[in-house]
């Protein structure tokens, strides 16, 4: 793991400050000792011929000795006073561990100039002249005080660096500390995006940089928030239109791994709701689904087949999937079920051939008296006999075309309800009135209960679904036959032998007539569904093999509720 901004910032801070006293003392320390030199030689030099120039104008000994004890202390130095034979006349002042050379004493007494360093200590040699005449000359002994001065300006130099290092790293690990922090809210809040949370937000703070992009982050963030929002509430929407399909719809990878099954596919191929898909399943028998798929996706031959699936017929489709982005392609699978257009149109030619069938007798039966009429052999008798059969299956005739007629006219009904107030116990009562003499007939026992309620219905809606019911249950049922009604409920029971339970699934769909196919054209309770439905209301159907059937209504009530 790198150093923290806080740790490397005054760090850094730190070398930036010694390598520049490092660079100072490389380059200006030497030219700082030159020109100190360069000073001291000056000052030395100087020194000397204030003193040689003094000493010229004195007179006597004792102002000689004065004057030249005077420049001693002035100068901190030692002075020597030479005669123009070489010779030590006078001196005054001490330097440790100084004594004139050979050739000092020597260039004094010649009255040149010179400057010499020896042993830590500048010499600077002047003549002396009195009265316009040469007069010998004097040595200047003076300790080199430009090396205490280097090592007082070494000292302080060293002294600076580490105050400077430590004032600079100090405020540069609180700048770094300052900006460590802010760039901790930035980090902060970018791994809580990467984590989804998408309402994370930065303080900017002051109005520098930094701010700028606490700014431009949280407009990221708004953004980003918006967009997958929408895109959940998009996939969403998506998820529920494609799970209300009535097709089945299953996206697969290029290895056959099932990447999406919604609700009716699930339910086609037998796969549970509550696991992943996992691989393709080969869910029928006369088709090789996993093996069509993996063709599709391999070698781009796709296209639809028919297939059975136990008592159902399915239409399936292949299409491949291009590949976009990081997704490399795959297969969608489009299952349609077929089976109830078959049953509708099994039903239909069921409906047909049963009519034909009730038509076919008593015309058969009118085409033969009427042929035996027509040869006038007949005695009276005979004839009135022929007649009878005639007009008795030409009424035959009469009430089958009515009835189809009634079912015909009740099912394309296309009026709008008019709903009004009713009493449900009385509709009941009408209903069953209307029917008793149909239920004597027929030997059932047929009576009225329950203390009813106010409903809204539409009244000859209402009348008509009751008799519908009542007539199925005289005539599929066996026993007493009950119409309750029970609040907004109304329900018509019977003891017969009850319905299939394999049929019961069926027994709203228009035509059909049950496995047995006895008895009617399967009409009536679609019939009664759809106007149930229309009026506000729901119907339901329960039977149990040999324990009698059902059929509960449920209206909306008059208070609303």
């Amino acid at each position: 793991m790198g150093l923290k901004l806080r740790i490397w910032m005054p760090l850094a801070a730190v070398l930036i400050v010694l390598l520049s006293i490092a660079l100072m003392f490389l380059y200006g320390v030497p030219t700082l000792r030159a020109r100190i030199t360069a000073s001291a030689q000056s000052i030395v030099t100087s020194q000397a011929a204030a003193t040689a120039d003094a000493l010229s104008k004195t007179r006597g000994d004792e102002a000689f000795r004065n004057e030249l004890a005077l420049a001693a202390d002035s100068t901190g130095g030692e002075v020597v006073v030479v005669d123009q034979l070489g010779s030590i006349v006078a001196r005054d002042g001490s330097v440790d561990g100084f004594e004139p050379s050979g050739e000092a004493l020597r260039t004094a007494a010649v009255g040149e100039r010179a400057f010499e360093r020896r042993g830590g200590v500048s010499v600077a040699v002047q003549p002396v002249v009195v009265e316009g005449s040469f007069a010998g000359g004097i040595i200047l002994a003076s300790e080199e005080f430009e090396a205490t001065a280097y090592e007082l300006f070494l000292r302080s130099g060293l002294e600076a660096a580490a105050i400077a290092s430590v004032l600079g790293g100090g405020l540069m690990f609180l700048l770094a500390t300052l900006l460590s922090r802010r760039i901790e809210r930035l980090t902060l809040g970018a791994r809580s995006i990467e984590g989804g949370d998408f309402s994370s937000r930065i303080r900017p703070g002051s109005d520098d940089e930094l701010g700028e992009l606490a700014r431009s982050f949280n407009a990221m963030a708004a953004r980003l928030q918006a967009s997958f929002v929408q895109l959940e509430e998009n996939n969403a929407t998506l998820d529920a239109v494609v799970n209300s399909l009535s097709e089945g719809v299953l996206a697969v990878d290029l290895e056959g791994d099932v990447m999406f099954a919604n609700n009716s596919v699930r339910s086609m191929l037998n796969l549970k709701e509550d696991t992943a898909p996992g691989k393709v399943p080969d869910a029928f028998e006369d088709y090789d689904l996993p093996r069509a798929v993996a063709r599709c996706a391999v070698e781009g031959e796709c296209g639809e087949a028919r297939v059975r699936a136990g008592e159902d017929f399915l239409r399936v489709y292949l299409e491949r999937m291009p590949a976009f982005d990081d997704h490399k392609g795959g297969v969608l699978v489009v299952v349609q079920d077929l089976s109830e257009g078959r049953r509708l149109e099994a039903n239909q030619q069921r409906f047909l051939a049963n009519a034909a069938h009730e038509l076919k007798t008593p015309i058969t039966t009118i085409l033969g008296a009427s042929e035996l009429l027509l040869t006038g052999d007949e005695d009276a008798e005979l004839r009135r006999r022929f007649l009878n059969h005639i007009h008795s299956e030409a009424r035959r005739m009469q009430r089958l075309s009515e009835t189809l007629l009634r079912l015909a006219r009740t099912g394309s009904d296309g009026r709008d309800p008019e709903p009004e107030p009713l009493d449900t116990k009385l509709a009941a009562s009408e209903a069953a009135e209307r029917m008793r003499p149909l239920a004597e007939r027929a030997g059932h026992a047929l009576r009225v209960d329950g203390e009813g309620g106010r409903v809204l219905a539409d009244r000859e809606w209402l009348d008509q679904v009751l008799l519908v019911l009542l007539n199925n249950a005289f005539q599929h049922g066996g026993g007493a036959v009950r119409l309750r009604a029970d609040g907004p409920r109304l329900a018509v029971e019977d003891d017969g032998d009850g319905i299939p339970e394999e049929d019961l699934p069926y027994v709203f769909e228009r035509f059909y007539r049950g496995r047995d196919g006895s008895g009617g054209f399967g009409l009536g309770l679609p019939i009664c569904r759809d106007l149930v439905r229309r009026m506000g209301g729901e119907i339901s159907l329960s039977s149990e093999g040999g324990a009698g059937t059902r059929v509960e209504i449920i209206l909306p009530e008059e208070d609303g509720r």
